[in-house]
């Protein structure tokens, strides 16, 4: 049977299939995009002297290499799996070194308005948003004149814009409460910082008030101790005040000269409780009653140690060991060199200078020569030979502070 005459040819030629799409090509595309981002943050966190933060991109910017070159040798699946390994690592490391008030450059480029809501310096970021809205903005624009239009449909879009302006204004507000609430955190903390100072002045003010009495109250009571024994009626504010310019010249710190001094009127308090006929004996005592003398030191320490105020122990210690010598043939312990404290050696020269310089009841005043030669002598024996030294090498000092203090 024959073919009918018009009846078409069957066409024979092979039907060839549409390309393939690359599929490593979008991802070659987003590890672009994520190198440019890293370098960016590397370069900016270098600039703002943040090493650690720019160690971590640099090593987040060689993985990204390294995927890239796995994607060429074993494919974008393998290349992807890197990628991810290489990204937990990245982000967790943020929790140990990222903090809230150098929050990291990365998440600003990223993200501006989530980055409002995360740092302490909202005023700041406030060209941040509003760059980063025109930027994207712009893009979105080039979109939809068809300049340069995007893989993503019309609506996506749209929704995606909406949602990225509602964040921003959200996060305008967020900076505009922040920076409302630190400026009244800020009005509060000065506010109780002035309160606290006027405290602390007050407190201040009350201690000088509670020091300046009890220095007054230890002069007093040293003076009438002394009152007791008939002596010259300065004799305490003289051996303080002697006491006082040695240890200032011996290189005592402040405080400590301020303690020898307020504490020094009371070295004799146990002359309190010291029978008259002994304390005011015109002539020698007996062996009996230079033994119940010595008796004050251990008095007026009895009386004074039991105070926990500095200025007391002081006094206790000084009432205790003013008559200590150097050799160790002293009273009441027989201490000897350094075990004597420094405001007994001190008290013991500054205590004899004077004793010798005015008249007592069982003697009389003794010239400065005989003064001197007395402490050139007893150096190194009844004094400390450091302090003796400085006493006599400013003997004419001394003697002007005895006269001024009268």
């Amino acid at each position: 049977m024959s073919q009918p005459p018009h009846a078409p040819v069957p066409d024979t030629t092979p039907i060839q299939s549409p390309a393939r799409p690359d599929p490593s090509r979008h991802f070659r595309r987003f590890l672009l995009v994520n190198a440019v981002l890293l370098l960016i943050s590397l370069l900016a966190n270098l600039v703002l002297e943040r090493p650690v933060f720019s160690v971590v991109h640099a090593l987040m910017l060689a993985a990204v290499g390294a995927s890239w070159g796995a994607a060429a040798r074993w494919g974008w699946r393998m290349a992807k799996r890197w990628y991810l390994a290489a990204l937990m690592p990245y982000l967790i490391s943020f929790a140990f070194i990222g903090q809230i008030e150098s929050f990291d450059i990365l998440w600003m480029l990223l993200f501006p308005p989530i980055a409002a809501f995360l740092v302490e310096r909202p005023r700041s970021l406030i060209l941040w948003d509003a760059t980063f809205l025109a930027l994207v903005t712009g893009v979105y624009t080039l979109h939809w004149t068809r300049l340069f239009p995007l893989m993503y449909t019309d609506i996506a879009l749209g929704a995606q814009l909406t949602a990225l302006f509602f964040l921003a204004v959200i996060s305008w507000f967020m900076q505009g409460y922040k920076a409302q609430l630190a400026d009244v955190q800020r009005a509060f903390r000065q506010q109780l910082e002035r309160q606290v100072d006027d405290g602390l002045q007050q407190i201040r003010g009350l201690n000088r008030e509670l020091e300046s009495t009890q220095t007054d109250l230890v002069r007093l009571l040293g003076e009438l101790c002394e009152a007791r024994s008939e002596e010259t009626g300065n004799h305490v504010a003289r051996v303080a005040a002697y006491a006082r310019h040695l240890a200032t010249l011996a290189g005592l710190p402040e405080h400590h000269v301020t303690s020898i001094h307020q504490a020094a009127p009371l070295h004799d308090v146990g002359k309190i409780a010291i029978p008259d006929r002994i304390l005011n004996k015109p002539g020698r005592l007996t062996d009996e009653e230079f033994r119940e003398m010595q008796s004050h030191t251990h008095l007026g320490h009895g009386i004074l140690k039991a105070s926990g105020r500095p200025l007391l122990q002081a006094a206790a210690t000084i009432a205790h060991e003013h008559h200590e010598r150097w050799d160790g043939n002293g009273y009441p312990r027989g201490l000897s060199g350094t075990g004597i404290s420094i405001e007994g050696r001190l008290v013991a020269i500054a205590d004899v200078f004077d004793a010798l310089s005015f008249k007592r009841v069982y003697k009389p005043a003794w010239s400065d020569e005989n003064i001197r030669d007395l402490f050139a002598n007893e150096r190194g024996r009844q004094f400390d030979p450091d302090l003796t030294d400085l006493f006599l090498g400013h003997y004419a000092d001394f003697i002007a502070l005895r006269d001024r203090t009268g």
